[in-house]
């Protein structure tokens, strides 16, 4: 049985960079060749940036919004099932009752659809003289929390600017996971100057890529991160031993 937990303790993690248009057939195709291309290294959870199909701006939510499920969502259904993997399909702006979220998708190998996450926080933001940005204009936050099983372990997912608040990966952590995912569209504005500055806040960066679209891979083994945790014990709770991975649009 320790055999069988150590083999599952080790997998390869894909983070997809995307180059997003206004042209959402384009940006699904281009979206499923490079599930198929991390798959095919090996990955067996993938990660797809925010607003994968839709370019990222309260202007285009209205537009590009779908219902779940619906066009988006069955590409990312059909391609976790043809390549058996977990696919968390980053997000996009979602219609419900008259509402429009921010939503991540995940599917499982199967092809189902394992969880559905609305973005808590919301991105306010006002920096004068360099970006003013209000997504509650156009969106309404989500109100729970998104936990999906994988055979390697409990995975918590938030969107974006949810990776500010620490509360939640706290609460994750409470609950057993120990990976996050965070898709991600930060601006070039904020970007640069807090968004690698919060990934180390909950791990060493292991692989980055830079301003292109591309596919960048971690093999993560959850049992060298229990090891550690064992040896520097900031907590009595080893369920607070926590991977963090984001994906993000290029731009």
């Amino acid at each position: 049985m320790s055999g069988i937990f150590k083999a599952m303790s080790k997998f390869r993690l894909a983070v997809v960079q995307l180059h997003v248009s206004k042209i959402k057939s384009d940006n699904l195709g281009r979206a499923q060749k490079l599930v198929k291309e991390a798959a095919g290294r090996g990955a067996k959870v993938v990660v797809l940036p925010e607003c994968f199909n839709s370019p990222y701006g309260t202007g285009f939510f209205a537009e590009y919004a779908e219902k779940i499920p619906g066009e988006s969502t069955q590409v990312l259904s059909e391609v976790a099932k043809d390549c058996g993997i977990y696919l968390v399909g980053g997000s996009i702006p979602e219609e419900d009752g008259g509402k429009l979220y921010n939503t991540c998708s995940v599917f499982g190998p199967d092809g189902k659809l394992l969880v559905k996450h609305r973005k808590i926080h919301l991105f306010d933001i006002d920096v004068p003289g360099k970006i003013r940005f209000q997504e509650s204009e156009t969106l309404s936050p989500g109100n729970s929390l998104s936990i999906f099983e994988t055979p390697f372990c409990k995975v918590g997912v938030g969107i974006c600017y949810d990776i500010r608040f620490p509360e939640l990966a706290q609460i994750y952590a409470r609950k057993g996971c120990q990976l996050l995912v965070y898709p991600g569209a930060f601006n070039m504005t904020t970007g640069p100057a807090h968004w690698e500055l919060l990934q180390r806040g909950r791990g060493e960066v292991i692989t980055k890529a830079g301003s292109e679209e591309a596919v960048v891979y971690a093999d993560i083994d959850l049992q060298y991160l229990s090891d550690v945790r064992q040896q520097i014990p900031i907590t009595r709770q080893r369920r607070n031993d926590i991977y963090s991975v984001s994906a993000v649009q290029e731009g």
